[in-house]
């Protein structure tokens, strides 16, 4: 089969149909690649490196949007408290928050659907022991497994082994709290496919179970984590920006959205509005975005849930 017939048939897929005949998804996904590649591209995008200290200049600082600098700068949207170019400070906060959202999703899918898996086709004991864990977890919220875990290693860590690995403690206590959500629902479609004849056929020819769970099993339960890894991707850039907002995210030296909002709220009653409301635009612009993307793909996998 050609390139081309491939293409065609993938654009006359009911996927692809159902995408084209929703507005919000469109619009949703431009905007989620529009911010996606500002990201991707800061580096080349942003007007100003913010993560060379040299970009501060104290002397433009809290300069509103459009104003020009001592040096003749022109910044469209406005300068933060020390000097840096918003435009560019929003852009390289939006790449920390993607790559903390997203990193943190795919390991939190990962562990999930490993023990969700195991625990939905051996039971017993494993099954047990598993699924009591999930439930001990879903009793506490997110966010506060979040800043437990960040707690912990604050106090096992010094201050300068924790500002080192702030990002990626940041990563593994978002990750800890949404494994869960994948580990339930894909034992309960475990639960379902292990009782086919296509199993049953697997068994008797003698193929070892970690094989058939992994072969057989996994190819059959992995759309419902497209949905779930989707909706997820939008509560943990939350997450994150609720953990820098609250002082124990990222390291204060790195931007992400949610510290831009931070430091922005400490000037938003003397008038410097940008400095906290154009960070906080663009976190619910990407959260809504990729929130209706995931409402829309769990609808066209499961047209049912639409009715």
């Amino acid at each position: 089969m050609s390139v081309a017939t491939k293409l065609r048939d993938w654009w006359d897929s009911d996927l692809v149909h159902d995408f084209r005949r929703s507005p919000v998804a469109i619009v949703a996904l431009a905007v989620t690649v529009m911010l996606f590649v500002l990201a991707l591209g800061a580096n080349v995008i942003a007007p100003y490196n913010v993560m060379d200290p040299a970009s501060a200049n104290v002397i433009d600082a809290r300069l509103p949007p459009g104003s020009s600098g001592m040096a003749g700068e022109t910044y469209l949207l406005g300068t933060d408290p020390q000097g840096r170019d918003m435009l560019s400070t929003v852009i390289f906060g939006l790449r920390t928050s993607l790559y903390v959202g997203g990193l943190s999703v795919l390991i939190a899918a990962a562990v999930g659907v490993i023990l969700g898996l195991v625990a939905g086709y051996l039971g017993g004991w494993l099954d047990a022991l598993i699924m009591r864990v999930a439930d001990i977890q879903l009793s506490f919220p997110a966010i506060l497994v979040a800043l437990l875990i960040d707690g912990v290693s604050r106090t096992v860590m010094n201050r300068a082994a924790h500002d080192a690995l702030a990002t990626t403690v940041l990563i593994l206590a978002i990750a800890a709290s949404f494994w869960v959500q994948y580990a339930r629902s894909v034992r309960s479609l475990v639960l379902v496919e292990r009782d086919k004849d296509y199993v049953a056929a697997a068994r008797i020819i003698g193929i070892s179970p970690f094989a058939i769970i992994w072969r057989h099993i996994r190819p059959n339960v992995i759309g419902p984590v497209l949905v779930i890894a989707a909706i997820n991707l939008a509560l943990a850039i939350l997450t994150e920006a609720t953990l820098s907002f609250l002082g124990v995210g990222v390291p204060p030296t790195t931007p992400s959205l949610g510290s831009l909002v931070r430091v922005g709220n400490e000037f938003l009653f003397s008038g410097d509005w940008w400095i906290s409301v154009i960070p906080g635009a663009v976190l619910v612009a990407l959260s809504l975005a990729v929130n209706l993307l995931g409402d829309w793909l769990r609808d066209a996998l499961n047209p049912r849930l639409s009715s």
